[in-house]
């Protein structure tokens, strides 16, 4: 019978392991990249939990989490962001990542963290975890000489723009300010100065009176001046005028570029920005999933009138099952250990709840549980329908 432990693993010991892991689960391989390079940009991350699963002292499978906070629906939590769960192959097909995972997020949880999000190798696995799928951010793509009609506008503010190293502190001040207004938005709270030092990206600030009011993040890619591609990873504004400042922007590289790509949440409708641009959308990346970690610590958020009891499953963290109680009062929400239940609901049902991510009359279909018709009328009036945006991608 093999021997199986879990551990915090750090130091050299952890340098060692995130790099074999990491470098043979998400990279081509062989060659592994620059040993040292690599260690360089893990010592770098602050606040860092690694966990790693040994079976007979030989590592087998890791997790680690980075601490960020996120607005959920109007109030600031604290949130695990879940990242490099891997499994070796000589030891896949063991559950040996469930097993890892729940013991990270049972320490992240002692640390008070109500919320978990992670971007997925493959979102039924999470979905058995307890995570639900978030709205899918998506890249728009167009042609810059469709933006040449706002060069004859005369709009009321003007662009700066630095590099991301000078910039970094007034981008991370930007999205704090921004945060609390965009529902699901997570922010590192360590952040990436190693990575801003790199200066890959140029920070476009829109000012309107000299505040500001919209941000950027780009670059200009491509062989050939004339046919570069404006990249846009970061596209934020605070009103209209912040928006068509950065197009504006845009539009005068029409000489450097031809191509415009920009990354976008899911709320946003390029292809209204202006007449004739002839948007084409594809998915950014892959979309982030997020579940509740903590239910008797959500308490707090904006919801509408109603209250209902529950009795949540939670196999992964054991913490979150038996009766529940989720009332409204003034418009906030209280959450408190109940004795009688007017239904059942997995944590998959309740996560979607409260990220705004699935009617509830899906949950039967789901297998998430079978709130009754009354019930759902309930919990639709206290959790309307949202589309969380994450932001951060790790």
């Amino acid at each position: 019978m093999s021997k199986v432990t879990i551990r915090p693993v750090v130091g050299d010991e952890m340098l060692e392991i995130a790099y074999w892991m990491s470098s043979y689960a998400f990279r081509p391989s062989p060659p592994f990249p620059n040993k040292e390079e690599r260690f360089e940009i893990i010592r770098s991350r602050k606040g860092i939990d690694y966990f790693a699963l040994f079976e007979d002292d030989k590592p087998a499978a890791v997790a680690a989490s980075t601490p960020l906070s996120q607005n959920v629906r109007g109030s600031i939590y604290q949130m695990s962001g879940i990242y490099n769960v891997v499994t070796h192959p000589a030891y896949r097909r063991n559950g040996y990542s469930r097993q890892v995972l729940a013991a990270l997020l049972a320490t992240v949880r002692d640390k008070g963290w109500p919320f978990t999000c992670l971007y997925p190798f493959r979102e039924s696995f999470y979905e058995r975890l307890g995570y639900i799928t978030f709205p899918q951010p998506k890249i728009a793509k167009f042609a810059v000489s469709t933006l040449q009609p706002l060069l004859k506008e005369d709009l009321a503010g003007e662009v700066e723009i630095i590099m991301i190293k000078d910039g970094y502190q007034a981008y991370r001040d930007w999205l704090y300010d921004m945060q609390p207004s965009v529902h699901g938005m997570g922010v590192f709270k360590y952040g990436n100065e190693a990575g801003a030092a790199a200066n890959q990206s140029w920070v476009a600030i829109a000012r309107e009176e000299g505040e500001p009011v919209g941000f950027m993040l780009y670059s200009l890619k491509g062989e050939e001046v004339t046919k570069f591609n404006f990249r846009a990873q970061r596209f934020h504004y605070k009103n209209s005028l912040g928006r068509y400042l950065l197009l504006e922007w845009i539009a005068r590289h029409i000489d450097q570029a031809n191509q415009v790509e920009i990354w976008l949440p899911p709320f946003e409708l390029p292809e209204t920005w202006l007449a004739d641009m002839e948007v084409q959308t594809e998915p950014a990346w892959i979309p982030p999933l997020g579940r509740i970690l903590d239910v008797e610590k959500i308490g707090g958020m904006q919801v509408g009138s109603g209250n209902f009891s529950a009795q949540i499953s939670d196999p992964i963290c054991p913490w979150n099952e038996g009766a529940w109680q989720f009332e409204s009062v003034d418009g906030v929400l209280e959450v408190s250990k109940g004795n009688d239940a007017q239904c059942e609901l997995s944590i998959n049902a309740l996560s979607a709840l409260v990220y705004g991510t699935h009617d509830p009359g899906d949950f039967a279909l789901r297998g998430w549980g079978s709130p009754p018709t009354d019930l759902q009328e309930t919990m639709r009036s206290m959790f309307p329908s949202m589309l969380p945006y994450l932001h951060e991608y790790y």
